[in-house]
């Protein structure tokens, strides 16, 4: 085992200097696995989500409306919408779209490795580009229509300008980051409630400027305030960016929810009295004075549930409505040979590098960059646990956990080979 650790220490010294072509080629053929098992797929549904998605673009596209079932919408999140216009433009289907997020996908393994080569070396960053798509949820992620791979490659750009800034002074980069939030928060909008996190990272860094601040900021709200518009011109309400608050904390908080709901709970009977007939903006209003009067009736019920749900954030698995719902099931692979695969990589490139850092941290201490991705990705569980937490929500925030996993294992490693050995690492 030992000579192992210092043949593989001497591997990540060798590829040092030749760690930028090594981690773009892994980047590619990521892409093209990604591509492969979409073709191998077809376009069989793997989620009643991937069709409500393309279904929207269509009409954006064909009737230059963002409706759904003939209406006016704002219930789904814009973002994953936008980014299939041009997909839908040029005639493409669902394969043509989960193509597209696979290539989302190496651009985020490329912005993670420039992210991670800055902040340690060259060959922690090619070491995490591997790991990350070792994780199932990632490429599960970026062959289906759901929004977290954009939110993953969003939530990386930001992350990854905004560290460009901190060490460049550059006003463009915060603009890059004004963008990618903005965008951020109309694919996952609970990014919006992160906003503090990010702006201490820049103050932590003293990389605190009034110009490029108020360039971030002002970037973002154009971003996010262009569709609030949108909303009040379609509904003539204050819309933020969708209207699914309503449901998601009812879904979360029903009388019968669980911590590990998979959304197929029943609503209180005179919740459906209340919506029928009623407007979208009506529902969505109803279920969330529904769900807030629940959460009021029995509070310790509410913080017992809200803790057990976030606990939940940190699970390798959830049952997936899909599987009850579509024929075909969410997946080709067996529940039971899913959730193996699924505990064995969550415990090889998550949990245990995490834990491990964690006891060793006085030795292998976090870096800025590195305590902000810890940061985001309890502060996202703990905002998602007062709705409910799936595990495919905490993808893009894996992301950046597992890139600073790679970080520490890197450094472990070549800690480990130039004692033993007296190596040292390329400058």
């Amino acid at each position: 085992m030992v000579s192992g650790m210092a043949a593989l220490g001497r591997l990540l010294f060798w590829i040092e200097g030749r760690a930028a072509p090594l981690a773009y080629t892994i980047c590619a053929f990521v892409v093209l696995a990604c591509w492969a098992i979409v073709l191998m797929e077809g376009p069989v549904l793997k989620s009643t989500d991937e069709a409500d998605f393309l279904g929207i673009a269509r009409g954006v596209v064909e009737e230059g409306q963002y409706a759904r079932e003939g209406a006016l919408t704002a219930y789904r999140a814009p973002g994953l919408v936008f980014f299939l216009l041009p997909v839908v433009s040029f005639g493409g289907d669902l394969v043509a779209g989960r193509m597209a997020l696979a290539v989302l996908l190496g651009g985020t393994l490329a912005l993670c490795f420039d992210l991670v080569r800055r902040n340690a070396s060259g060959a922690a960053g090619v070491l995490a580009v591997l790991m990350i798509p070792a994780w199932p949820v990632v490429v599960y992620s970026a062959t289906t229509l759901y929004p977290q791979m954009l939110a993953a490659f969003l939530l990386v750009l930001v992350v990854w300008a905004l560290d460009r800034f901190c060490r460049e002074r550059r006003t463009r980069y915060a603009a890059i980051g004004g963008l990618g939030y903005g965008l951020l928060a109309l694919t996952t909008p609970v990014a919006l409630a992160l906003s503090p996190l990010l702006a201490l990272f820049v103050l932590l860094r003293r990389a605190w400027l009034w110009k490029p601040a108020l360039v971030f900021f002002l970037v973002a709200a154009l971003t996010v305030g262009s569709w609030t518009a949108r909303n009040y011109a379609a509904f003539g309400a204050f819309i933020p960016v969708a209207t699914t608050s309503g449901y998601n904390l009812l879904a979360g908080n029903a009388p019968d929810a669980r911590y590990d709901t998979s959304l197929d709970v029943r609503f209180p009977e005179h919740v459906y009295t209340a919506i029928t007939g009623k407007s979208e903006l009506e529902r969505d209003r109803i279920m969330q004075a529904a769900a807030l009067e629940e959460m009021a009736r029995d509070p310790m019920r509410t913080i017992t549930l809200t803790a057990a749900k976030f606990l939940h954030w940190f699970d390798y698995s959830n049952t997936l409505m899909s599987d009850d719902v579509l024929e075909s099931g969410a997946s080709a692979v067996r529940v039971s040979t899913r959730e193996v695969i699924l505990l064995t990589s969550y415990l090889a490139v998550i949990a245990l590098p995490l834990v491990a850092r964690l006891a060793l941290l006085r030795h292998f201490p976090f870096t800025p960059f590195e305590r902000l991705a810890l940061a985001l990705w309890i502060a996202a569980g703990l905002f998602y646990a007062f709705y409910f937490t799936r595990v495919r929500f905490r993808m893009p925030y894996d992301v950046l956990v597992i890139a600073s996993n790679a970080i520490f294992l890197a450094a472990v490693i070549e800690r480990f080979v130039r004692r033993r050995d007296g190596l040292t690492a390329p400058r």
